[in-house]
C-alpha cells in the first residue's frame, strides 16, 4: 500500500529552501549547521535517511532514501520530483549503485554506536529465487562475526545498495543472510560479491 502523507506544501517549501542554500555547504560538505538544518527539513518530510555527497553527472548529489521501506519509495519519488534545478546538484530517490570503482571498503556506525570498517571485497554470495520472483542472497562474510545479527543486516544492505542500488534491492531481494560458511550444497554455487548486480540482471531476464 502505498504511503501518501508527504504534504506537498512542504515539498515546495522544502526545495525553496533547498535552492537558496544549496551552494553553502562547502566544497567538503564541513557547513556543519546547514547540514543540520537539512536534516530538520527531511525530518519534516517524514521518516526518510538521506545523505549528500559528490554526484555521478554533477559536483554534488543529494539522496533522501526510503530506507529500505517499499512503503516510502512512492514518497522519495514525490520529493524528488518536485526539485528545483540546482547548479551543480543532481537528486535521487534512493541510493544509486557506486561506481564500478568502488573497492567496496566503507565503515558503519553499529547500533550501539561502534564506527566499524568493512572490506567487503572478499565476500560471496549465492542466490535463491523463489516462484515470484524474488530472490534470497545468502552472503559468506567471516570478517562480520564479531557483529550481531542486526549490524551484519546493516553492513550487507550497504554493499548490496552499492553494488545494486536501493531500488533494485529492494524490488528484487526478500530475504539477506549472512553467514561465516556458506552450508554445503551453496559452496559450489558462490561468486564474488562484485559480480552480483550481472547476475541479477540475468535472473531478471528470464
Amino acid at each position: 500500500m502505498v504511503n501518501d502523507t508527504v504534504n506537498n506544501l512542504k515539498i515546495r517549501q522544502f526545495w525553496e529552501w533547498f535552492f537558496e542554500n544549496c551552494q553553502k555547504f562547502g566544497a567538503s560538505f564541513e557547513n556543519e549547521e546547514l547540514l543540520e538544518s537539512l536534516d530538520n527539513w527531511i525530518s519534516q518530510l517524514g521518516d526518510f535517511s538521506w545523505e549528500v555527497g559528490p554526484g555521478k553527472a554533477k559536483d554534488n548529489a543529494l539522496v533522501i532514501s526510503p530506507h529500505g521501506d517499499h512503503d516510502l519509495l512512492q514518497n522519495t519519488k514525490q520529493i524528488i520530483a518536485g526539485a528545483k534545478d540546482c547548479e551543480g546538484w543532481e537528486f535521487y530517490y534512493a541510493k544509486p549503485p557506486k561506481e564500478e570503482e568502488w573497492e567496496l571498503i566503507f565503515t558503519f556506525e553499529t547500533t550501539e554506536g561502534e564506527m566499524v570498517d568493512v572490506d567487503a571485497s572478499p565476500w560471496e554470495y549465492t542466490l535463491l529465487k523463489y516462484d515470484d520472483g524474488m530472490l534470497e542472497i545468502i552472503i559468506k562474510a567471516p570478517d562480520l562475526r564479531e557483529l550481531d545479527e542486526s549490524d551484519k543486516q546493516i553492513a550487507a544492505e550497504i554493499v548490496l545498495d552499492g553494488v545494486l542500488g536501493e531500488e533494485v534491492r529492494m524490488r528484487t531481494i526478500c530475504r539477506i543472510e549472512v553467514v561465516d560458511e556458506f552450508d554445503r550444497p551453496y559452496r559450489d554455487k558462490a561468486g564474488n560479491i562484485k559480480y552480483l548486480s550481472e547476475h541479477v540482471k540475468s535472473l531478471l531476464k528470464q
